[in-house]
């Protein structure tokens, strides 16, 4: 079995969600745990050897969320300065002996270990740069990056993360069709919250 790290990315300051009313995003209740919590308590939960949950805006809150956790919390000190920041800090942590890195957005509740899984069984199964789970042929998060990209992503700069390199490495792409578009549902604004959580009852 191949080797992956799972970073969490959780330093931005979720602009739209604060000014929507909802505070930073990571910090947001569903079902009585913080969205950056349940994200990286998945993580832990699946076959990946390495959790990195990347912190910035609110650092020292967000950090305690996780702070029982079998993870590494690395404060990516430049986070203002966009997404690409927060890989590049991830990255900078991945143990030298992993073969790849899956990056997760802490704003997908329904995301889990089984789903985690999958993607990194077809990784392992592959010979993929990159491998992405999709849902009636729309592609999503989490991505997952072979380390041989990873130069690649130590280069990227803005508020854009490694689907940059989607069309320079397309012929590398492995697709994960999963069964239920329940796992890849994200939260964009404060509705959402209530919206998806009717959806746990």
């Amino acid at each position: 079995m191949k080797r992956v790290t799972a970073v969490v990315l959780a330093a931005g300051a979720s602009r739209r969600f604060v000014e929507a009313g909802g505070g930073l995003k990571q910090l947001a209740r569903f079902k009585g745990e913080s969205l950056v919590r349940r994200t990286a308590r998945a993580a832990a939960a699946s076959a990946v050897t390495q959790v990195v949950v990347v912190v910035g805006c609110e650092a020292e809150a967000v950090a305690r969320e996780v702070e029982d956790l079998d993870v590494e919390v690395v404060v990516g000190a430049r986070w203002a300065e966009g997404q690409s920041h927060s890989v590049r800090s991830g990255l900078a942590r991945v143990e030298s002996d992993a073969d790849g890195a899956i990056f997760l957005p802490c704003d997908q509740p329904f995301l889990g270990a089984e789903a985690i899984d999958a993607i990194l069984a077809a990784y392992a199964t592959s010979e993929a740069g990159i491998v992405v789970p999709t849902f009636a042929g729309s592609r999503r998060a989490p991505v997952l990056f072979d380390r041989s990209l990873f130069a690649e992503l130590d280069r990227l700069r803005g508020d854009s993360g490694g689907r940059q390199l989607f069309s320079a490495h397309a012929e590398r792409i492995v697709e994960v069709e999963l069964e239920s578009e329940r796992p890849l549902l994200d939260i964009d604004d404060p509705a959402d919250l209530g919206r998806l959580g009717d959806m746990a009852s």
